[in-house]
C-alpha cells in the first residue's frame, strides 16, 4: 500500500472511489435520495480543486486508488476520509487519517476538526477524536445530511 499525494491524472478514480463508498458504506445511514444528490455532485473537477487548494492523498494498490483524504491546513479540517468498499477492514482508513494528521503537524497544526458522517462516527471515535455535536453539512445543490462534528488534539508520535 502507497500513500502519495493526489494528482490531476487521479481524479476520475477517485470520484469512482468516493461514489463507492458513499453507496455502500452509507446506505444505512442515510435515504436513497440523499446518497443520489450527495454523489451526483462528485465530479472529478471538485478533486481537482482539492488538489490544488488543500491537501489530497490517496492510498494506492496495484495502480488501483483504494482511498483517499484530504486535510484543509488553512482551516484545520479533515474534510474526507473515504474508502472503496473492496478495501475495507485493511487499516487503510486508519493510514489515511495517520497521514493526514502527520502533515497537519508539520503545517504546525495541533487541533484536526472533522466533520463525520453517521456511519464513520465509531472509526473518528477510535482514533481518538471527540463529538461536539450533531449537525448538518449542506452540499453545493443543498441537499443537507446529518453529521457529527468532532475534534482531535494531535501531537508527535
Amino acid at each position: 500500500m502507497n500513500i502519495r499525494l493526489g494528482k490531476i491524472s487521479d481524479t476520475e478514480k477517485i470520484s469512482q472511489t468516493h461514489k463507492a463508498s458513499i453507496q455502500i458504506l452509507c446506505k444505512d445511514n442515510y435515504s436513497s435520495e440523499d446518497i443520489k444528490n450527495w454523489t451526483s455532485i462528485l465530479i472529478p473537477e471538485i478533486y481537482e480543486n482539492a488538489i490544488k487548494e488543500k491537501v489530497l492523498i490517496v492510498a494506492e494498490e496495484n495502480n488501483v486508488i483504494c482511498g483517499f483524504g484530504i486535510l484543509d491546513v488553512k482551516t484545520a479540517e479533515i474534510c474526507a476520509v473515504y474508502i472503496h468498499p473492496d478495501h475495507i477492514s485493511k487499516s487503510i482508513a486508519k493510514n489515511i487519517l495517520l497521514k493526514l494528521e502527520s502533515l497537519a503537524l508539520e503545517n504546525n497544526l495541533d487541533i484536526l476538526n472533522t466533520c463525520s458522517t453517521i456511519n464513520a462516527l465509531d472509526f473518528y471515535k477510535h482514533q481518538g477524536y471527540i463529538e461536539t455535536e450533531k449537525s448538518f453539512h449542506q452540499l453545493p445543490n443543498n441537499t443537507k445530511l446529518e453529521c457529527i462534528k468532532m475534534y482531535k488534539k494531535i501531537k508527535p508520535v
